[in-house]
């Protein structure tokens, strides 16, 4: 069930692995290989933050993942096709169940709604030719290749609905705006996330190209959504108290915190924004 604005406050939304890593895990990287230890992490950056939703980014799950079971990559080889290995990854019944172990503990164990963040279709296209194709150079990609990709990742978090997530983002880079990227490209996915009441957002970390998200919302890049019921805040209200933030009625505020910012200016930024 999506959080609800309620007396006057918006809810926060936090992309914070980075935070995570920094605070809790002594700088190194996430407990991917484990659901119950990075479940148990983000339980922990929970009682720091006390934020209403999480976005957990798939990327480390997948490298993580691929790095275990490095037999799948013979299945994903020795095609031309630029998009065939990140099909046959997505497809992989192993992954996908391994997939729906981690989210339902997360989900279970933390105290916030979970949104899945999922790397730009452009970025898992390359990563998984590369990996199944160490030789071979990255062709050109075309919107049919963003969209199909599309189609296997829909196919993929749809197996998710019994895992109790909140919703699904998509990233978004240049790579994927130059082909011609437009939302109806990332329809597979707008359906699974409509079919099951989930939220769905676009996510455009500090890319130049504009990209017309229309009534979904542009994590990062407020101007690109017609939805105005969230704010993003930029990573330098975080370096320290000083920092101010104007008051706002929007439903949602986004944050992606960064490894560099510390607890103690973290939690007092928090209670400003819960103050507003």
């Amino acid at each position: 069930m999506l959080v609800e604005k309620t007396m006057n406050q918006s809810a926060i939304w936090f992309n914070a692995h980075a935070f995570a890593e920094h605070v809790l895990c002594g700088g190194k990287a996430l407990p991917w290989n484990n659901a119950i230890e990075f479940a148990e992490v983000y339980k922990k950056l929970q009682g720091i933050l006390h934020a209403d939703r999480f976005s957990v980014p798939l990327m480390g799950f997948l490298d993580d993942w691929i790095s275990r079971n490095p037999h799948v990559l013979q299945t994903m080889a020795g095609k031309n096709r630029i998009r065939f290995a990140i099909k046959r990854f997505l497809t992989n019944e192993t992954l996908r169940s391994d997939l729906a172990e981690w989210m339902t503990t997360c989900c279970a164990m933390v105290d916030a709604e979970i949104v899945l963040e999922i790397p730009s279709n452009a970025a898992l296209i390359s990563w998984a030719h590369i990996l199944a194709n160490p030789n071979a150079s990255i062709e050109v990609l075309t919107e049919l290749d963003i969209d199909s990709t599309s189609v296997y990742l829909a196919d993929t978090v749809r197996q998710l609905k019994p895992s109790g997530i909140a919703g699904v983002v998509s990233t978004l880079s240049e790579a994927d705006i130059n082909v011609g990227a437009i939302v109806e490209v990332y329809q597979p996915l707008i359906n699974v996330a409509e079919n099951y009441h989930w939220q769905f957002a676009f996510r455009k970390p500090v890319v130049a190209s504009t990209f017309n998200s229309q009534q979904f919302y542009c994590l990062g890049d407020d101007k690109d959504s017609e939805n105005k019921d969230l704010v993003s805040l930029a990573s330098d209200f975080w370096r320290n108290t000083s920092s101010t933030v104007k008051p706002h009625a929007e439903k949602w505020i986004y944050a992606e915190l960064p490894g560099f910012a510390e607890p103690d200016v973290v939690r007092e930024n928090i209670s400003k924004l819960r103050t507003l």
